[in-house]
This record gives C-alpha cells, structure tokens and sequence, in this order.
C-alpha cells in the first residue's frame, strides 16, 4: 500500500479535528511502513493496538462536538454506526494478528486506508456547517 500524504481536501477547518486526523494519518503511515518493511509481528500488532485506541479516542471527540452542536439526530446515529464498524473490524484484526492467525495484508491496509479516506473526505463533511453553525469552529 502506499502511505497517505496530508492534502487540503482533508482538511475540515476545524482545528481539533484536522489536528487529529494528522495524527490518525501518521499512525496509519506509521503501520504501513511496519508492514512494508516486514518488522516484527509485535511492531505491527503495537501498531494495530495504536490505530485501535486512537480512533477511539478521535471518534469519541467527534462524538461529542456533534452532541455539542445539536446535530441531527439521524445523521449523528449513522455517524455514529460508522465509527463503531470501523472499530470493531480493526479490533478484529488486532486480535487475530495477535493470535497469530491475522497478516497485515495489502487487502487488509487497503480497507483501513480507504475507510479513512473516505470518512474523513465524506462522512465528516456532513458536521462541518452545523459545528460552524452552533459556534464550535
């Protein structure tokens, strides 16, 4: 896979979450570049348990300037889903890669690499006026 170079669509203007998702890209970064060298099977897996309890710090940031902005209801819920598929299928592979029985696949850094992408250049497009709007951003 290749690794995620940070370019303006990326941004949401929002200055903790763009700060957070820099730091979401270098922790993905840093994984890729663990799989493409071929380190250790506990580098990867620190690596694996590092994007696990980032996210869930991020999606729980998230969360909350949503709840803060009185964000539709609907949408929160569907945002909400979304980080939690996510989670639950990183940590699947966590745990699989610490049984031993998981791999860092290309096919595996290809979803985590899409799914961010396309969660941070879609879904989260989706609160940027109302936080702006409720005087959050």
């Amino acid at each position: 896979m290749a690794a995620i170079s940070w370019v303006p669509q990326l941004e949401t203007g929002i200055e903790v979450i763009d700060k957070q998702h820099r730091r979401w890209v270098e922790i993905y970064n840093a994984l890729d570049a663990a799989v493409q060298a071929g380190r250790e099977e506990d580098a990867l897996t620190k690596a694996l348990t590092d994007l696990v309890e980032y996210s869930r710090y991020h999606f729980r940031t998230e969360e909350a300037l949503m709840e803060r902005a009185s964000y539709d209801e609907e949408e929160f819920d569907l945002h909400r889903r979304e980080h939690k598929v996510f989670t639950d299928q990183v940590v699947i592979y966590q745990d699989r890669a610490t049984a031993g029985f998981q791999k860092l696949t290309p096919q595996v850094m290809a979803y985590l690499r899409d799914w961010l992408l396309a969660h941070v250049t879609g879904t989260d497009r989706g609160y940027i006026t109302p936080l702006r709007e409720a005087g959050i951003a």
